[in-house]
């Protein structure tokens, strides 16, 4: 078991991620442990990522949370965490958020999983990713599903994205 999938099971805030995920993240992001990454995380549910990240990562990590459910707010962290409310599909919000957030190690992208969010957030925050930083984006499988824009072999999804401006 890595020790991102133990420090998982003992959050005490509520987290899902599909057990798979842990060992690509620790081969991807142990290279952070201790050195105070900063990092954004759209999508924040029950807050137990970002509870997990502080913990994964150690003194002096900073995690902003973006997410449109108001009872976001209402989590309370031992770090320096904070959630800022914003609606991953709206462009406008990304700038303005954008102007005041850059310069980060760490991306997760654990949102809406709707192909035109998940592009739009790929789009705006990969240029404030750091050189040598970590973008994320979760769940892609719904690149599949017809209720989030996606279907199989279909042109304009998250994982058919090319067209960096």
């Amino acid at each position: 078991m890595s020790k991102i999938e133990e420090l998982f099971d003992k959050t005490e805030l509520p987290s899902t991620k599909w057990t798979g995920y842990f060992d690509v993240y620790e081969r991807h992001l142990s290279k952070f442990v201790g050195k105070a990454p900063k990092i954004l995380e759209i999508g924040v549910l029950g807050g137990g990522s970002i509870e997990l990240g502080l913990k994964y990562f150690g003194e002096g990590t900073q995690v902003i949370g973006v997410d449109i459910d108001k009872r976001c707010l209402a989590y309370k962290y031992q770090g320096n965490a904070q959630v800022i409310m914003g609606n991953q599909a709206d462009p406008a919000f990304w700038d303005e958020f954008l102007d005041k957030h850059t310069d980060f190690d760490i991306i997760i992208d654990d949102g809406s999983h709707i192909m035109e969010h998940q592009i739009l957030t790929l789009q705006k925050t990969f240029p404030h990713l750091k050189t040598g930083g970590v973008f994320i984006c979760e769940d892609t499988h719904t690149s599949y599903w017809p209720k989030c824009g996606g279907e199989y072999d279909k042109k304009g999804t998250i994982l058919d994205y090319r067209d960096w401006e």
